[in-house]
């Protein structure tokens, strides 16, 4: 995918508490006091060393599992070479987390 498609593709912010209307489609997030960011907005920016794509700003991405006493963090920030690369793994961590279908055919956003 390219990356104009990819930032129309992504969702403008996530966070891992859903608040769902009756059909369980996302209608917002609400915030909790566990560590790591619990809600996040899209960010893609050149660190100096490459590019990161986030939902959040460093240290205080959107953490998936915050209350995990060893890492790996499920966190929403990915690293790229290029603008595309870090995108996409975002994209793929989104698929993962079930914030977008996988489908590319059908791509739809989940909120």
């Amino acid at each position: 995918m390219q990356t104009d498609e990819l930032l129309k593709l992504l969702p403008s912010h996530v966070g891992r508490n859903p608040i769902r209307d009756d059909d369980g489609k996302i209608v917002a997030y609400c915030s909790d006091d566990r560590d790591g960011g619990d809600i996040g907005w899209l960010y893609l920016h050149n660190d100096g060393n490459g590019w990161v794509a986030s939902y959040g700003v460093q240290g205080e991405y959107v953490c998936m599992n915050p209350d995990d006493d060893d890492p790996p963090y499920n966190n929403a920030v990915a690293y790229g070479d290029t603008p595309n690369e870090a995108l996409r793994c975002l994209y793929d961590w989104c698929v993962e987390n079930g914030f977008v279908c996988g489908d590319d055919t059908a791509l739809e956003k989940k909120h």
